[in-house]
């Protein structure tokens, strides 16, 4: 959950509405219907608003640096600057520790990723991995959009062989479901806003007085930032959800229902995935043996599946979330036809891709050891 304000009582106030978007497209999804997808021109017409006024903050700047120059208005002309440029759009890059993996050093996983990239519609993008990150992420780069892959190998190293190609499905599903908050427009546009709200948090050690002067600033800057921020992350929040579970759907054509049924799952009890995982790298059992462990987790939960989903939904849900609770996803899937997988990772392939990151993966084991 996303608690970047530092206002907890916000998603206590805005849960009904939540939980009232996310009931409403879980529904429309389970019966194959649209929802949620009108918000993507106001989106585009609201990230341009914001661009707009970035320009005209920047010219209020330099209108106040010439006013009187040199003079008062200089300082305050160089701060509305500031904030201009802090707020310029960004075009994301790639997470600073993650480590590209070639075709020439892993033929075996670009040919895998080759391979469920066609399953779902998408290019294949570039590929890295990340040593001790429990997650995965599939994104668009720069203002040339440059696709990239990202891995992170503590969960990639804990999933069976069709839980990875669900994994994969689900992340290369990412450049055609459709989500508008990845556009070239609009991704800038989150960020901006998300970056202005970090830079007037108070930092720093400061006087009592200070203190109290800067956080009564900060706090009046923030509140000003809340409402076109709140704005636009209801605008997306629908159509986002939809997105994740038309991810979903092409995860269950390229690995088949159930593996995707059972990542999702894993997903919902994340915590104690990393938790086992790190146990297995602290003991030294190598890499291949952690799926094992995760699957006597799955075993172990199975009963108790029905309650964590709802637990999830009771206690997670936000509109500043950028998924929907795994849970409502895993019953989504549940729910649709016994599909069949495109692409069946055999035991071989597997083995070799395993080869192909493991150094990569053993380095990723000494990293989990001290966390």
């Amino acid at each position: 959950m996303n608690t970047d304000f530092g206002w907890r009582w916000l998603d206590r106030i805005a849960y009904r509405s939540a939980f009232r978007h996310t009931k409403t497209t879980f529904d429309a999804q389970l019966h194959a219907r649209s929802a949620g997808t009108g918000g993507s021109l106001v989106l585009l017409v609201s990230s341009w608003a914001l661009y707009a006024l970035i320009i005209a903050l920047f010219l209020a700047g330099v209108w106040l640096c010439s006013l009187s120059f040199p003079g008062p208005g200089l300082l305050l002309g160089l701060i509305v600057i500031g904030v201009a440029v802090e707020l310029r759009p960004r075009f994301g890059r790639v997470p600073k520790y993650a480590t590209e993996v070639t075709p020439a050093e892993a033929p075996e996983l670009h040919a895998l990723v080759a391979q469920v990239a066609s399953a779902v519609g998408a290019q294949p993008p570039a590929i890295y991995v990340e040593e001790d990150v429990f997650n995965a992420s599939a994104d668009s780069y720069g203002l040339r959009r440059r696709r990239v892959l990202v891995l992170g190998l503590p969960l990639w190293n804990a999933l069976s062989r069709q839980q990875r190609v669900a994994l994969l499905g689900h992340e290369l599903g990412h450049f055609v479901n459709g989500d508008p908050r990845r556009g070239l427009v609009v991704q800038p546009a989150f960020t901006a806003l998300h970056r202005l709200s970090i830079l007037l948090r108070p930092a720093g050690d400061h006087g009592l007085w200070a203190r109290l002067i800067l956080g009564a600033l900060t706090a009046v800057l923030r509140a000003v930032l809340l409402l076109p921020r709140l704005a636009l992350q209801i605008l997306a929040f629908r159509d986002g959800q939809r997105a994740e579970y038309r991810a979903d759907r092409l995860a269950a054509t390229a690995a088949g229902r159930a593996a995707t049924v059972e990542l999702l799952d894993l997903l919902t009890v994340l915590d104690s995935v990393a938790m086992l995982v790190k146990r297995d790298a602290r003991a030294g059992r190598p890499v291949t043996a952690w799926p094992a462990t995760t699957a006597g987790l799955l075993t172990e939960i199975r009963p108790q599946l029905t309650a964590r989903r709802e637990a999830e939904l009771r206690d997670q849900l936000s509109l500043f979330d950028s998924h929907p609770p795994n849970g409502l996803r895993a019953q989504l899937v549940q729910a649709q036809a016994n599909e069949s997988a495109a692409v069946v990772l055999n035991e071989a392939a597997n083995a070799r891709i395993d080869q192909e990151l493991a150094k990569h993966s053993a380095r990723s084991a000494r990293a989990l050891k001290s966390l």
